[in-house]
């Protein structure tokens, strides 16, 4: 199907499913109408928006579009993250209720939405140049704001459409709506294509066999994270309902995905990218492990060995610098490392990724993270923290300990030099994992105090 993604949907034919309560796409365009009119008085331009709930997230977020706003999308609800994002905005949208500290920055704008309001259904188009303020985290671990424009978006948007034509999808997701892989693959892409929408996030495969109950058809946004702690989980009939899997937020691992097409016989395509740059490129390794660029996308390698990427996906005229490094081969690349995680240790040159991967290639190693322990007294100490098979016990004696320590190293010894191998061990039953699917360094530090 054709899609325009500068003009409003009036009334797109998918609904919103919201746990007992299904709404038309025709009764969400008048409620997104509705108050985008009410939006349209107010003089402010820059809107801070926050909504735990999906579908409510969803109308403040079109309304604002087609009310012609600049839109600063908050991290989360933590006083931290909204005050950030306050500097950013004029006033503020949203469930900001218990936020007292928020609202004292910037005016609040408390109209309701959950009236259904009866609106005609004007021809509404969407300014091109409208930016979004999104926020990731920088090289510092502190949030860095993205401000990217709708063209950016929308030009994302029809490319996955050319690529994934898919139709009559139920979209369910395991990932959050306020970060930009969610608000894409859950919101956008799903409006402007007729797709229905389950609002609910998903957490537990349990909740995934009760919508593959009531739904055929779905479309799975998920992560590495959650995929790799479900790959064994799903029933026969959860998988045939289920007509593709699509993962983002960091790298999914060559067992998870060899597990879901040995079991599930799903091919799950994995989407490389970031909030920067948008999609850049995709795969599914059941079928080939190397990465193929989207339609249009001009690459050439830095010095680095990294990419440097020209797209529709950027502001125009911008280039962008991944930090990976990668080996090109036309329009196909591998992916080598991370630049930023070679470091030098006693003088000499180590790839994390590398010892990472030599890791995981062990059966008593389900997933793992090496690094250098943040902290003035240990600058030096290379540090892993092992994620566990369900099948191996963490070890609790000193001398259990030492002997699974042992047999890693002399594993990691037939790449690596002694001095090169981590000074210490954490074992773990999960990594721990964010909302966005990606690891939390804060948390895996805190193993070593």
């Amino acid at each position: 199907m054709t899609i325009n993604t500068y003009l409003f949907p009036r009334s797109p034919k998918g609904f919103f499913i919201c746990h007992d309560t299904v709404i038309s796409g025709q009764q969400w365009a008048q409620e997104c109408i509705a108050l985008a009119q009410d939006i349209s008085s107010y003089k402010e331009q820059s809107w801070l928006l926050y909504h735990d709930d999906f579908y409510q997230y969803s109308v403040l977020f079109f309304a604002l579009l087609i009310a012609k706003k600049n839109i600063v999308l908050a991290q989360g609800n933590q006083s931290e993250r909204l005050k950030q994002a306050a500097n950013f905005a004029d006033i503020s949208i949203g469930d900001f209720e218990l936020k007292k500290n928020a609202k004292e920055l910037i005016p609040h704008f408390k109209k309701s939405i959950n009236q259904r309001v009866k609106s005609s259904l004007a021809k509404l188009t969407i300014d091109e140049n409208t930016n979004i303020t999104l926020f990731t985290s920088g090289s510092s671990g502190k949030a860095k704001a993205i401000k990217k424009y709708w063209y950016q978006l929308a030009s994302e948007v029809e490319t996955l459409q050319a690529l994934f034509p898919h139709t009559k999808n139920n979209v369910i997701a395991t990932v959050t709506h306020k970060h930009i892989y969610g608000l894409l693959f859950k919101l956008i892409w799903p409006v402007f294509t007729d797709k229905n929408i389950i609002c609910q996030c998903i957490e537990y495969p349990e909740q995934v066999e009760l919508f593959t109950q009531q739904y055929s058809n779905i479309l799975l946004v998920s992560s590495p994270s959650y995929l790799a702690r479900t790959s064994h989980q799903f029933s026969s009939q959860a998988i045939n309902a289920i007509d593709e899997i699509f993962c983002s937020g960091g790298a999914l691992a060559t067992s998870t995905a060899e597990d879901f097409f040995q079991f599930n016989q799903q091919a799950i395509t994995e989407v490389y990218g970031s909030t920067e740059t948008g999609g850049i490129a995709w795969r599914q390794q059941a079928r080939s492990a190397l990465w193929q660029l989207f339609p249009e996308h001009q690459v050439s390698l830095t010095s680095q060995n990294t990419l440097l990427l020209q797209s529709r996906f950027l502001a125009k005229g911008e280039y962008y610098e991944t930090d990976d490094s990668v080996e090109l081969n036309g329009r196909f690349f591998t992916l080598l490392g991370r630049v930023d995680r070679i470091i030098k240790l006693h003088e000499k040159r180590l790839s994390l990724d590398e010892m990472e991967t030599k890791l995981t290639s062990l059966t008593n190693v389900k997933a793992c993270r090496c690094f250098i322990l943040d902290n003035s007294l240990s600058k030096t100490t290379l540090v892993a923290v092992i994620e566990l098979p369900a099948t191996t016990l963490i070890p609790k004696s000193n001398i259990e300990k030492k002997q699974l320590v042992n047999l890693l190293k002399k594993a990691l010894s037939t790449t690596f030099e002694a001095s090169l191998l981590p000074r210490k061990w954490r074992f773990v039953e999960q990594l721990p994992f964010n909302s966005e699917g990606k690891l939390v360094k804060s948390e895996l530090s805190k193993l070593f105090k």
